[in-house]
């Protein structure tokens, strides 16, 4: 009873692997669709982690939790991930980021998001300046493209 006991204690000592820490973060992506009224405003989020698992929630109106907000996961391949590092360097973006265009559009929807590599965030801006638009566009297509297409054809057919 005692080793029976003692080998309970071990195996409750031995983190699970559900419980290991996240790998961190590579690339994040949102989308919303501007001032509209509640029944037709909508707002997406992704985040995408290094080792391949994403996180996408979709909310309705203006809401960002209960039942108004959906949340999904999915996994992404090795070579959609290798894509979204590839677009950042082939852009240059990672050693010349993008501008904010200084002159914004107000009430529209919108998209942008966020690259990590190397330790470096690397901005996405909704609105980058005239220059940048297809740097930045080539980074969100590689982004979006790795969502799986289930996903994208509920969730981002708006965008």
């Amino acid at each position: 009873m005692l080793r029976r006991l003692a080998l309970t204690l071990t195996l409750l000592s031995v983190p699970l692997a559900g419980q290991a820490e996240d790998a961190p973060v590579l690339a994040t992506y949102w989308a919303n669709s501007g001032s509209l009224p509640p029944e037709y405003a909508w707002d997406v989020s992704v985040t995408i982690l290094a080792d391949g698992h994403l996180t996408l929630k979709h909310c309705k109106g203006y809401e960002t939790e209960g039942p108004a907000c959906k949340t999904r996961k999915a996994t992404v391949g090795a070579d959609a991930l290798a894509g979204i590092r590839a677009a950042v360097t082939e852009q240059g973006l990672d050693r010349k980021p993008a501008r904010k265009e200084e002159d914004i559009p107000v009430g529209g929807g919108a998209s942008g998001g966020a690259v990590y590599l190397d330790g470096q965030k690397i901005n996405l801006p909704a609105f980058p300046a005239k220059a940048d638009i297809p740097r930045v566009n080539a980074v969100l297509t590689a982004i979006t493209a790795a969502i799986p297409q289930r996903l994208r054809n509920r969730f981002l057919k708006d965008t």
